[in-house]
């Protein structure tokens, strides 16, 4: 019983290993969580010693009895030299360092090298030789021969023929290669700049060292005489491990210094510590659990094993996929599945291995028989099921359907009682705010498109109503003393903000005091804390957040809540973070691993973005972009924009990869903002920007260019390796422009009377598609990083990241070309909405500037963004825009809807003609849909009227008396 339960401890540290690190904060720091986890490995190793006398092989040489590969017969390895210890020490070292020079990298590695480590150990193990294991005599087994039938014969040859088990582990790796090398690849770009050979030529190194450290720790832990010794020598082999790591990480923080271990904001380096202890632990009971299995033969059948369980179900789920986008190579899964089984069960026979935990060898064949013959029957049916349609005929149809259903939801009101009741049963009972009558009026009178319908509204507030209205009294003044955060005075029903003449903020002010003017009177006091900054600010923790909220859905609370005075006093003048030079000392510096891990705590516990990262950035992640699309396209907008089930995004957008100039708030302030995304508390509130883009054309959408056209700008105070690879804009001028030969991209294509998924390289598509998109400016590199600051350690953390910004701007003249904006009159002044589509994209501070501008104008957004406004939940995708996954995997796939495919001089599509018919008349309707929608539901009056309900519900939640102030029809 105990040897199964170690096997099993084996086998599921494993896999919680494998299938879990890519999720976990320790990838942020590889050096220093080497070295941590290293420890807490030798340190558990060395308290399971004195335990030894529950666990196998206690009163001397292990037997064969306790493996989960129960094998026959077994060799003992030649006894090992004294240098042996230093020398697997030192492999251990270089394969951590080869490790992270890959991961630095990864989107340039070759997926499935892995697979082939036991084919390398079994080599190894040939090469060396072995010596026969006393009580092993060969005269016994010769006199046995004569009497064997030609079955025990034939079984005994297979049994003892190094060329027949060669084979089996070559169908093995062969196998799990095929089925794990398959996958998506992820935009994130291998730069022509990276060493990408460099980086597969480490991967096969790190495979021949991962042979060393397994043939050699072997052969050292198998001449140990018990389990006590053998855990303490385990222990001294991490130990020194540990001890080079940390020597080495040491001396590479004083040559290239990394981001700080520790930070000062709150919460920060919990995710990490936690990680850290659990997979420390994890690997802990892998290499202990290993060591007692390691039979006194070759670890060959161990690690077959391990690399059978990967392949194995890996195989399993590919071939699930079968027929869809996420799987269009199903005979290269099947023949990888097919031979991930006949390769184990030969080698279950070729390697005299009688039982895998417990279960005899014939019942695992017979169950791998099984899964053999469902994907014979699985796999054809799937990979040749006719697709008449295209999926996005029907995802544009379903979507009129619910942007109609959605309508009659958000104005169900005909009369003021109405809209009362209605408020009540959409806010638990909870009588509508005062005035709510005047605002009814106010609204109708302005031909308001809706009327009932304010989810994102409700939803900012709601925690409020948990907290003391004198605490958010408090907490506008608290955060009016950030920089670049204003106060917008409600008092005796006149307006009026804190900026002053110079700011250049002040026309954004004088604009939202003209519009709460139109309403002031009807308007409680209040004092209001305005973020002019494009970032959202307030990023408190999920559970801190979802504790007011809690609070705030029980009734008559605010008895119980202490009061204090209502007058508002003197405002305070504004801090602007452009005019304090100190500010960025005394407010800090925010490393992007903080930021990350702050962004985490925002999620709640158990989501994947809990985790704070995503480590393979090779490889679309499937998993993420599944629950808000159909196949390959988005459909589900608002879950698209929710981070926590798709940390991949936190590598995927700018927004995410660069540190924050202003650290953002944990705790739960009440700061109104033009934008924000999932993770912050921030209210949403109509806000214009300091230079608002022009009222656009309104020529027709027949009349414009057949063209998708794209201008970014980039003006950032910092910027990285990574960022310059994998960041949203970077990424999408490089895929569009300039995709390396070797880049593919999955397209639905017609095939005679179907569609099917192919993969075309993505060049060849890109020059069958009409597309305009460039940089027209790319300055991060042309700014010093931020100013100076009072704080050592947060100047110390600038000079690092300045470093990083340095190293990795050499490599962006070479990657980018770069374009001039429309206007600037060198013959390529277009005007972007002269052309029928349009990429609307965030910024790397914010939410898109020109998305408004480009609804009202007749072209079709192509919208990619992670930001919500206050206008956000009216619009529809597919009804009002295109929506585009900022992974990018089903862009070209959408474009070709729209744009069809035509024989244009001779250009292939994999070796031939693909003719794709158009479908202008979908992209004609969305684009005057959305104008038509923003001029009935985006209007200027509709502004007045989302404020005016903000302010009258906002001006409730601040008072004492909040419970028995509510409209009450008599």
């Amino acid at each position: 019983m105990a040897n199964q339960l170690t096997a099993l401890w084996a086998v599921t540290s494993f896999l919680w290993l494998a299938h879990s690190i890519e999720d976990h904060q320790v990838i942020e720091q590889p050096r220093l969580s080497s070295l941590l986890v290293l420890l807490i490995g030798a340190l558990s190793s060395y308290g399971a010693s004195f335990c030894a006398l529950w666990l196998p092989g206690t009163n001397g040489r292990f037997d064969d009895e306790r493996a989960p590969l129960k094998v026959k017969r077994s060799n003992l390895p030649k006894k090992p030299r004294r240098y042996f210890l230093p020398v697997l020490v030192l492999c251990i070292i270089m394969r951590l360092e080869i490790f992270h020079r890959v991961s630095r990298d990864l989107q340039c590695s070759k997926p499935g090298i892995e697979a082939f480590l036991p084919l390398a150990i079994l080599f190894y193990d040939i090469f060396r030789g072995r010596r026969a294991r006393s009580g092993d005599g060969d005269d016994a087994d010769r006199e046995n021969e004569f009497g064997m039938t030609i079955y025990e014969a034939f079984s005994a040859w297979i049994s003892d023929s190094k060329a027949s088990l060669v084979i089996a582990v070559t169908m093995l790796s062969v196998g799990t290669y095929l089925v794990s090398s398959n996958d998506p690849r992820s935009t994130f770009f291998c730069s022509s700049q990276d060493a990408s050979a460099l980086v597969v030529f480490l991967q096969w190194l790190g495979l021949l060292l991962d042979t060393a450290i397994a043939g050699v720790a072997w052969r050292i832990l198998a001449w140990t005489r018990t389990t006590k010794s053998r855990l303490r020598t385990l222990s001294g082999i991490v130990l020194a491990a540990a001890i080079g790591t940390g020597l080495l990480y040491r001396f590479s923080r004083l040559i290239l210094p990394d981001t700080p271990m520790t930070y000062e904001f709150r919460g920060l380096d919990s995710l990490y510590v936690f990680d850290i202890v659990v997979d420390g632990l994890a690997f802990s009971t892998f290499i202990t659990s290993t060591s007692l299995l390691a039979t006194e033969g070759s670890p060959v059948s161990l690690v077959s094993l391990l690399t059978f369980l990967l392949g194995i179900t890996h195989a399993v789920q590919r071939t699930a996929l079968t027929g869809t986008w996420e799987n269009i190579t199903p005979g290269a899964v099947y023949f990888g599945l097919l031979l991930v089984c006949i390769g184990f069960s030969s080698l279950l026979y070729t390697n005299d291995i009688q039982s895998v935990f417990s279960a005899h060898r014939a019942l695992v064949v017979l169950f791998l028989l099984v899964i053999t013959i469902v994907a014979t029957i699985y796999t054809p049916i799937k990979a040749l099921q006719i697709i008449e349609k295209h999926p996005l005929v029907k995802t544009i149809y379903d979507a009129r359907i619910e942007a109609d259903r959605w309508l009659v939801h958000a104005t169900v009101s005909d009369s003021l009682r109405v809209a009362v009741e209605e408020y009540k049963e959409r806010h638990h009972g909870r009588d509508p705010p005062a005035k709510f009558d005047v605002w009814y009026e106010f609204a109708r009178d302005r031909r308001s498109a809706i009327l009932d319908h304010f989810p994102q509204m409700e939803k900012d507030i709601l925690p409020f109503w948990g907290m003391a209205p004198s605490k958010i009294r408090e907490g506008v003044r608290r955060a009016a003393a950030e920089p670049d955060v204003a106060i917008l005075q409600i008092q005796n029903g006149k307006p009026q903000h804190n900026l002053p003449p110079s700011s250049p903020y002040k026309p954004v002010m004088e604009e939202l005091v003209d519009r709460v003017t139109a309403f002031a009177e009807h308007l409680p006091d209040m004092e209001l804390a305005v973020n002019l900054n494009e970032r959202p600010r307030v990023l408190a923790p999920w559970e801190d957040v979802q504790r007011l909220t809690k609070t705030a859905t029980q009734k008559r609370i605010s008895k119980l809540l202490p009061k204090s005075s209502n007058s508002l006093g003197e405002m305070p003048l504004a801090q602007s973070a452009a005019d304090d030079k100190q500010s960025p000392g005394e407010h800090g510096f925010t490393p992007v691993r903080a930021f990350r891990e702050m962004t985490a705590l925002a999620c709640p516990p158990g989501t994947r973005g809990r985790a704070g990262t995503h480590w393979d950035i090779r490889d679309v992640c499937t998993s993420c972009a599944r629950p808000q699309s159909q196949g390959q396209y988005l459909t589900n907008w608002p879950l698209s924009q929710d981070i926590c089930h798709q940390s991949d995004l936190l590598r995927l957008h700018g927004f995410h990869m660069a540190p924050p100039a202003l650290r953002p708030l944990q705790e739960l302030l009440p700061v109104f903002s033009r934008a924000k995304t999932d993770s912050y508390s921030d209210i949403l509130i109509p806000l214009r920007r300091i230079h608002e883009p022009a009222e656009p054309t309104t020529e027709g959408f027949d009349k414009k260019f057949k063209r998708l056209f794209w201008r970014g700008k980039v003006d950032r105070h910092y910027t990285s390796h990574e960022l310059v690879r994998g960041g949203h804009q970077e990424r999408l001028v490089h895929m569009l422009n300039s995709p390396a030969r070797s880049e593919k991209t999955t397209l639905l294509l017609p095939r005679k009377d179907r569609f099917v998924y192919e993969q075309v390289p993505t060049a060849d598509i890109n020059e069958l598609l009409p597309m305009d998109v460039a940089f027209s400016s790319y300055s991060a590199c042309k700014n010093d990083g931020g100013g100076g600051g009072n704080n050592n350690n947060d100047n110390k953390d600038k000079k690092t990241y300045i470093d990083k910004k340095n190293r990795a701007c050499k490599d962006i003249d070479a990657e980018f070309h770069v374009k001039p904006k429309a206007g600037d009159g060198d013959g390529n002044d277009e005007e972007p909405l002269r052309h029928r589509y349009v990429m609307v994209m965030d910024t790397d501070e914010g939410p898109p500037r020109d998305l408004l501008r480009t609804l009202r104008s007749s072209s079709v957004p192509m919208y990619a963004s992670i930001f919500r406004e206050w206008y956000s939940e009216r619009l529809m995708p597919w009804v009002h825009f295109v929506p585009v996954d900022l992974r990018y995997h089903a862009l070209h796939g959408t474009l070709t809807y729209f744009f069809g495919l035509l024989k244009r001089d001779g250009r292939t599509l994999n070796g031939r003609e693909v003719v794709m018919e158009a479908r202008q008349d979908d992209a004609k309707w969305i684009a005057e849909e959305g104008r038509r929608w923003a001029e009935r539901a985006i209007r200027r009056a509709d502004i007045e009227i989302y404020l005016f309900r903000l302010l009258l519900e906002w001006g409730r939640v601040i008072d004492d008396n909040r419970d028995e102030i509510g409209f009450v029809l008599t």
